[in-house]
């Protein structure tokens, strides 16, 4: 089990990282657009960056959960992980 938890974690921490510089590229493309195009990009960004952070936090909670409370709580990071995955493949389209 412990084995399988690090693993999960460190698959969510490499994606976060990944997901990081996704939102990068974003806030670059933002900044070469026209004003009016920068309020879509910031308002996408603000978003991105919220559930992002809230995925950091859900990661936090699983690393200092016990080993009975941590399947219980991967349930949370795995439904706000997929909700930034599609936010994000929604932003980069």
């Amino acid at each position: 089990m412990l084995e399988n938890r690090k693993a999960y974690e460190s698959k969510l921490e490499a994606q976060l990282a990944q997901w990081e510089a996704e939102i990068d590229v974003l806030k670059a493309k933002a900044k070469r657009q026209g004003v009016d195009a920068m309020v879509g990009y910031d308002k996408t960004i603000d978003a991105l960056q919220r559930k992002r952070e809230e995925i950091k936090n859900h990661l936090l909670n699983l690393k200092g959960a016990s080993d009975d409370t941590w399947e219980s709580m991967k349930a949370g990071a795995e439904q706000a992980w997929l909700e930034l995955k599609a936010m994000v493949r929604g932003s980069s389209e």
